[in-house]
């Protein structure tokens, strides 16, 4: 404990540091945002229970308003390190000449360094913060709210009966996956769903709905998303109605994300299912897009459809 507080100190003398000797340097104004950035950086780094922890926490006015807050606050701490620096270097009656990219790098270094002192997510975690650290023999800070493990956010989802709305469920899972991370949440309720054959039906499709939304695969919030879809959707001729369109569709137009797409083996054990001719359309299209050759006599059919088509447009 005791080598960690040093090291956090030594830190801060450096993060300190940089703005002083810019200032001492005689550089001008246009150095305070870099510093400011490096400053609120390293606020958000050893107090992220200060700052929003959810995009759903940003739509609050107060949320806003204390982020601002602690942002002139830091403002405020550089220009006046500036000042002393600059009062500094008029008392000495010389201006040292220091390479400007210094100055910055000596603070942006106490990033890396409180980072090794204090491991602010596994703190906030464990509902722990830097004070606890800072002054050991104070009174203890009251206790923070741990942040929600992906296995309690989707407890409620699996409480919705299975022909709930798929209005209702359909925002719900959107917020469960804000909470804990749509990665970790999706690899839960992949499992649970695999545990639970033939049951969840409406959370099933709303869970492909959103791993297959050309919004959300566009912004890679899932990477493992499309998998998860096939691996929900299984067998089921009624889901793969979902994501077999929009895989092909996507896969077509962003052809550098193949490698998140399901593996060929798995595509061409659906080829083998008797897939409706839309949906062996779809699945050639598919493959098509992957680059993948098709194996099997459903799927040749299905690919000589879709030149047809194709030839006949």
């Amino acid at each position: 404990m005791a080598m960690r507080l040093r090291l956090l100190q030594g830190a801060t003398a450096l993060l300190y540091m940089g703005p002083l000797i810019a200032g001492l340097a005689g550089f001008g104004w246009a150095m305070l945002l870099p510093f400011v950035s490096v400053f609120v950086l390293w606020l958000m780094l050893l107090r992220p229970h200060q700052w929003p922890q959810s995009n759903r926490e940003w739509l609050q006015a107060s949320a806003w308003i204390a982020a601002l807050t602690q942002i002139l606050t830091q403002v405020l701490l550089v220009a006046v390190l500036f000042g002393i620096g600059r009062g500094i270097g008029g008392v000495m009656g010389q201006v040292p000449l220091v390479f400007p990219m210094l100055p910055l790098a000596l603070s942006f270094t106490a990033i890396p360094l409180a980072r090794l002192a204090w491991d602010s997510d596994q703190a906030l975690a464990k509902g722990l913060s830097i004070d606890e650290l800072l002054y050991p023999h104070k009174q203890p800070q009251p206790t923070l709210h741990p942040a929600p493990t992906p296995e309690v956010v989707v407890e409620p989802l699996f409480a919705f009966p299975d022909n709930a709305p798929l209005a209702d469920l359909g925002p719900a899972l959107e917020e469960a996956l804000e909470d804990a991370g749509a990665w970790a949440v999706l690899a839960v309720v992949a499992d649970r769903l695999d545990a639970a054959p033939g049951r969840h039906a409406c959370l099933r499709e709303a869970l492909l709905i959103w791993a297959t939304d050309p919004g959300n695969f566009a912004s890679n919030a899932a990477p493992a998303g499309m998998r998860a879809a096939f691996r929900v959707a299984g067998s089921d001729l009624r889901l793969l109605q979902i994501p077999l369109p929009r895989a092909a569709a996507l896969a077509r137009i962003m052809p550098e994300r193949h490698a998140q797409f399901p593996d060929r083996a798995d595509l061409e054990t659906l080829a083998r299912l008797a897939l409706p001719a839309q949906l062996a359309t779809d699945h050639a299209a598919l493959m098509a897009a992957l680059g993948c050759r098709a194996g099997s006599q459903p799927l040749r059919r299905a690919t000589a459809a879709v030149h047809a088509g194709v030839q006949a447009t």
